[in-house]
């Protein structure tokens, strides 16, 4: 469950700033004239009014002045040049003149009492944010952007979580009814088959569905591509999940891991039969994303081995190249002995013999690999 530390919603801070005072807390003059209009007298009656209109205009709800923190009384009565008690205070938090300004304070400030076109404006904005979000603090988050946008009065922070609560039950429940209406006979006896232990078994299949596989490793290759099989077999269902959004199908999922096949069997059947095509479907996914990572680290191996083995040959070969290079010098050296064209080919002969051959398949094999092509010795 969210605190109200975590979401927006406005509260009063007890150590204030100097500038944090004057910036929000300072009434103006227009704030000034108009509490002085409003109570013709009573310094204790104005000062209740300033500080209620001050925090109403901060927090978007109202406090009574035994809440609101004595720096900003005390700032709020100097700037209003007001001395009054906490006695006179007190009094004006239990009086009905302090219900009569509230209403005042409201339409000075353009605000409307949280009230029931209140509540269906936040329950609306709930409901369309509980599609895509889960978190109860966003959930709430949503509303409390929602009310103000509309310049409506914040409900108690209890109220915003629990209309939260309720929402987020009642679309994940809408979501339930869809799923078991596409599953047939057989898809059902079959996903009920889960939560029952074979009688040659020690556990049942949906301990295995829940089991984390733990890390791929080539040794295990075999047991994950059966293990995704199994989890396949399962995919009858997943177009049951078409139209449900893809953070309501990871929190199903979550949620069927923290159950145990009895648990399972006992929850009502629309449910039962989401929750655990939810956890099939979002394990069969990262199964098979866990295998396609591995296929692609081998690759990457293999392609780094290609790389190493390459280099190594070229280590391994370069006595040969060295040798390539003098007879290449060597024929034109040849070529370029003075005289005609037979003589010059007598001369070239003479440096190849009977190399020819065994010379060509050496510069073949060479080629093989220029340009960095490790293809061959993957």
């Amino acid at each position: 469950m969210p605190s109200i530390q975590e979401t927006a919603y406005p509260r009063l801070k007890s150590n204030l700033t100097v500038k944090e005072l004057t910036t929000i807390y300072t009434p103006t003059v227009e704030e000034l004239a108009f509490a002085k209009g409003v109570t013709a007298s009573g310094s204790g009656t104005r000062l209740g009014l300033l500080i209620l209109l001050k925090t109403f205009q901060r927090l978007g709800y109202a406090v009574s002045t035994q809440t609101v923190p004595s720096s900003i009384i005390r700032h709020i009565a100097a700037v209003a040049h007001l001395d009054v008690s906490s006695r006179q205070l007190e009094d004006y938090d239990a009086s009905v003149t302090r219900r009569r300004h509230l209403q005042i304070v409201r339409d000075y400030l353009q605000l409307h009492p949280y009230n029931r076109a209140a509540s269906v404006v936040m329950e609306e904005a709930l409901r369309n944010a509980a599609l895509t979000k889960q978190d109860l603090a966003d959930l709430i988050n949503v509303a409390i952007e929602e009310l103000v946008r509309q310049r409506f009065e914040l409900p108690a922070f209890s109220t915003l979580k629990r209309a939260a609560q309720q929402i987020r039950t009642q679309v994940a429940t809408t979501c339930y009814q869809p799923v078991n209406a596409l599953l047939t006979l057989a898809s059902r006896q079959q996903l009920d088959a889960l939560f029952e232990i074979a009688t040659d078994a020690t556990s049942t299949p949906w301990n295995a569905i829940k089991q984390d596989a733990g890390n791929l490793t080539l040794t295990h290759l075999k047991s994950w591509i059966e293990r995704l099989q199994k989890l396949q077999q399962l995919q009858f269902a997943q177009a049951a999940l078409k139209g449900i959004p893809e953070v309501k199908i990871k929190h199903f999922a979550q949620e069927a891991m923290t159950l145990d096949a009895a648990r399972m069997k006992q929850m009502e059947p629309s449910k039962r039969y989401t929750l655990a095509v939810a956890l099939s479907s979002v394990q069969s996914a990262r199964t098979l994303d866990d295998l396609a990572d591995m296929f692609i680290k081998q690759m990457q191996q293999m392609h780094q081995k290609g790389r190493t083995a390459l280099a190594e040959y070229r280590v391994e070969m370069q006595p040969r190249t060295d040798e390539l290079i003098a007879t290449l010098r060597d024929v034109v050296l040849a070529y370029q002995k003075p005289g005609d064209i037979p003589n010059r080919f007598a001369a070239i002969e003479a440096v190849i013999g009977e190399q020819s051959d065994a010379l060509v398949e050496q510069c073949d094999a060479h080629l093989s690999h220029v340009e960095n092509n490790y293809f061959s010795l993957m």
